[in-house]
């Protein structure tokens, strides 16, 4: 990788942080299903959001939001 694609990264990564999604979400999923198996019948169950607050299922409001990744590839 060139030092200029590296030094970008960096920049990147501090404007927008990226890590192991994928493995927060498996762990959220196991999380979740056993907070299933042990929960009490008379509260209302976990949702996997619950357990990943900065995961968001909405697709509309997803459409809305813009995180600067677009504008600040094209203009790199």
């Amino acid at each position: 990788m060139p030092e200029k694609h590296f030094q970008e990264y960096m920049l990147f990564y501090q404007e927008q942080p990226f890590g192991l999604w994928r493995d927060d979400y498996r762990t959220a999923q196991i999380a979740h299903l056993l907070a299933l198996i042990h929960k009490d019948p008379k509260q209302k169950a976990t949702t996997l959001n619950d357990l990943m607050p900065f995961f968001n299922t909405n697709k509309a409001s997803e459409n809305q939001e813009d995180d600067g990744v677009e504008s600040y590839l094209l203009n790199r």
